[in-house]
């Protein structure tokens, strides 16, 4: 009994529109030809078509299998102080990967040992190896994290000293517009591009050594929602000086690495800070004042 083929639409439902298009128009085109020829035309069409949906492979020597050991290491100096350092190494059959980490080195505190999943090492390479995110990706990304019933819970609401006409409640008003959509894209544009705020020095260093490949380093100094971006090598005071990558994957895979007591883990987790509710409230009011003036 002769079949005809069916379009496989379920499978271009994680493809770009026009992409699925494309294919469907190389399977209809087929339709002419013999059942055997147009399903092995159509498999070609659909394997070259598909082909930069694939993976993005890890560079050779930097697998899973290839990691012998990895250091995260988080500084902070500011309202507090924090000195913490975890160390990963393959458990046995590589299943797992020992974690020790010592929460508090500049007073020789403790050190703790257990067992993460190597899945989330594994998570870890896979971030680090897909192309490099760009901040505005990153914008969207965090825009979707942010809980405008939180910030405005913390973000300071003042009438304006210059302006009668813009009250508490006003400028209140003012707040809630910014928390939506593409406003609150271009707030976190203006917040990541805007300088920083004193008494808050965060720094993080990561390095990943393989068996067969040189050493993996990354790292950030910055205080901004998921310490974002990141850079190749040692963090520098400079951000400029090395390539940056806006990864939330990255941010969050590390995250996913330390203990939940990790101060360096509640930073990385972090949804709102206090630099985001200052420059939202700074913007209520000049927002406001601008259009009473």
């Amino acid at each position: 009994m002769h079949r005809t083929m069916e379009t496989p639409r379920r499978r271009f439902g994680a493809l770009p529109r026009h992409r699925a298009i494309r294919i469907r128009l190389a399977l209809d085109a087929l339709t002419g030809l013999g059942s055997r020829w147009r399903r092995l035309l159509a498999m070609m069409a659909l394997l070259a078509l598909t082909a930069c949906n694939a993976p993005h492979p890890p560079p050779q020597g930097t697998a899973l299998q290839d990691v012998r050991a990895i250091e995260i290491r988080y500084t902070y100096s500011g309202w507090e102080r924090a000195e913490e350092v975890h160390r990963f190494r393959p458990g046995e059959g590589r299943r797992t990967f020992v974690r020790r980490s010592q929460l508090d080195t500049d007073h020789n505190g403790p050190v703790t040992t257990d067992s993460i999943p190597s899945q989330r090492v594994g998570e870890l390479l896979w971030a680090l190896s897909a192309p490099a995110w760009t901040r505005e990706r990153a914008v969207e990304e965090v825009a979707r994290r942010v809980r405008p019933r939180e910030v405005l819970r913390g973000a300071t609401a003042s009438a304006s000293t210059t302006v009668p006409a813009c009250t508490t409640a006003q400028i209140e008003d003012q707040m809630h517009r910014l928390l939506g959509g593409a406003r609150l894209r271009g707030v976190l544009e203006d917040y990541y591009l805007g300088g920083g705020w004193t008494d808050d020095s965060p720094v993080m260093h990561v390095v990943i050594e393989y068996g067969n490949a040189p050493p993996q380093v990354l790292g950030s100094r910055s205080q901004k929602l998921m310490m974002l971006p990141w850079t190749e090598g040692e963090a520098s005071a400079d951000s400029g000086a090395a390539p940056q990558n806006w990864s939330v994957p990255v941010s969050q895979a590390l995250r996913r690495l330390l203990p939940e007591a990790s101060k360096a883990a509640a930073r990385l987790d972090a949804r709102e800070d206090i630099g985001l509710k200052g420059y939202i409230s700074s913007q209520a009011r000049t927002n406001c004042e601008a259009q009473h003036r």
